[in-house]
């Protein structure tokens, strides 16, 4: 009775790895119109974010991301830069930016099927004397960035929270990579 447990055992065990192989070899990668990326490349998304502290408080930003990868299903935002963030609303209505910046850099992303996800994604703003913060120093776990189109990335939405924060935005490819990478 052991003997056909063990074997049982086994040939579960078995199937199941025969059965991931396939999922592993269709992880999704980087392409470089359609082909695997085999070589270092990098390309810039500049845009829009609106960060909330709770509903109806909170700022619309200019922003600007660089993202790098060497192939595979990996990459890398090594720039985040908060341009300017001229409008604000609800407790944030007066408020100016100081400082903003980006940190913990590079953040790491991943490649899914359809879409990226970034690691980490850390942000530290200050704000101008009047404004009732001082600071946000804020980092979200998970930030999911929704493609357009996953073969040819020209638009990328992103969006992530964290207790009592959030942040989406809409980031465009600048000039002539604009459409030239995918993932698949």
């Amino acid at each position: 009775m052991k003997t056909n447990r063990r074997l049982l055992l086994a040939g579960v065990v078995a199937a199941i790895v025969v059965l991931s192989i396939p999922a592993l070899a269709l992880a999704a990668v980087w392409k470089d119109k359609g082909t695997n990326v085999s070589k270092f490349v990098e390309f810039a998304a500049i845009g829009g974010e609106l960060f909330e502290t709770t509903t109806g408080n909170g700022m619309s930003c200019e922003v600007r991301a660089v993202f790098t990868t060497e192939g595979g299903s990996t990459g890398k935002v090594t720039k985040f830069e908060i341009k300017k963030c001229p409008t604000g609303f609800g407790s944030f209505a007066k408020c100016e930016l100081n400082t903003a910046e980006a940190k913990g850099l590079p953040w790491t992303v991943h490649v899914n099927a359809t879409d990226l996800t970034i690691t980490n994604m850390r942000t530290k703003r200050t704000f101008k004397a009047g404004c009732a913060t001082g600071e946000l120093d804020k980092t979200i776990t998970s930030t999911t960035v929704t493609l357009e189109s996953s073969t040819a990335i020209n638009e990328m939405n992103f969006s992530g929270e964290t207790a009592g924060y959030k942040t989406n935005g809409t980031i465009t490819v600048e000039g002539a990579n604009n459409g030239t990478y995918g993932i698949g």
